[in-house]
This record gives structure tokens, sequence and C-alpha cells, in this order.
């Protein structure tokens, strides 16, 4: 997924044409700012990669990070919200169990947002992948977040496909 995320940047930077891209990076993150901007640096300027603060732990496997979840997901909304974007796009929305990554679609946002899907594996066999409740929840939160978005991008026509069927 890091590989793929980073081609595409790379591509929309290459094709943006007269479109002005930014990349938003997650500040929890912080040891991964450095290469990002080292990787990057010859197709957009330095002012366009943003850094933005995230509080944490906010991963979703500890229940009592509830409260600063929802307080990184208005902060990073608020944050792309200053930038005046056209449109998000979420690269991995299938983040945040585990780690903290922030990733959402809020339905108030001032912007579009967009998503890459990779597959719905974890649904088509939920056992394993959903035999722990905690975890289903999670999934099923994120799924509904995909509907909510305003563009779903597949990578491949398989997964285009599940999409359609079992997303709707």
């Amino acid at each position: 997924i890091g590989r793929y995320s980073t081609a595409l940047a790379k591509a929309i930077l290459r094709n943006a044409g007269e479109h002005e891209v930014h990349l938003a990076l997650n500040g929890a993150f912080a040891d991964t700012i450095a290469p990002i901007r080292e990787e990057f640096a010859a197709l957009i300027p330095t002012d366009r990669i943003h850094v933005w603060p995230s509080v944490s732990p906010v991963n979703q496997i500890d229940p009592a990070n509830r409260r600063l979840r929802e307080a990184a997901q208005l902060c990073r909304t608020a944050f792309l919200a200053n930038l005046k974007p056209d449109i998000v796009h979420v690269t991995s929305l299938f983040e945040g169990f585990g780690d903290d990554a922030v990733g959402s679609v809020e339905r108030d946002a001032p912007f579009a947002t967009s998503i890459t899907l990779y597959d719905l594996i974890p649904l088509i066999n939920a056992d394993p992948y959903l035999s722990n409740p905690l975890v289903a929840q999670w999934y099923h939160t994120k799924l509904d977040l995909i509907r909510r978005s305003d563009l779903l991008l597949a990578i491949s026509e398989s997964s285009r496909q599940e999409a359609l069927t079992l997303l709707g």
C-alpha cells in the first residue's frame, strides 16, 4: 500500500497540469516526514508539503482512545479545510486500528473526499478477519466512510466489482 500510495501521489503530481497539489502528513508519524519530503523533493515545492499536528494515541484497539481519536479527526478536517482543497484523497482508509493513523470522511467537510480501495477481503472472508468484535466494528465503520465518500478509486476491476456488489 505504501509503494502504491507513493506511486499514485507521484503520478498525480506529474499530471497535475494547472492544478495545485498538496501533501498532508500526519505529525504523529514524525519519523516518516523527512523521508517523504526527500522522496517528493523533485516533484512538489516544499511549501506544499504540510504536517498536521495530531494527538495520540488514537488507535482503535484501545477503547479509551475514542475521545482523542474523535479530536484528531476534527483537527485533521480543520487543518485540511484551511488548505481550501477541492478534493482530498485518502490513500489508505483501512488504517488506525493498531496505529495512530487518522483517516475519515467528514459529512460537513468543505471539500470532496476520494478514497483508494484495494480490496474487501475481510468482508468477503469475515472469518478469520472479522472474528474479533472490536476489529469488526472498526472495519464496518470504515465501510460506512467508503459509502460516504464522493469518489472511490478501485485498484482493479475485481476491487471495483466488490465495491459495487458488496457496498452498493
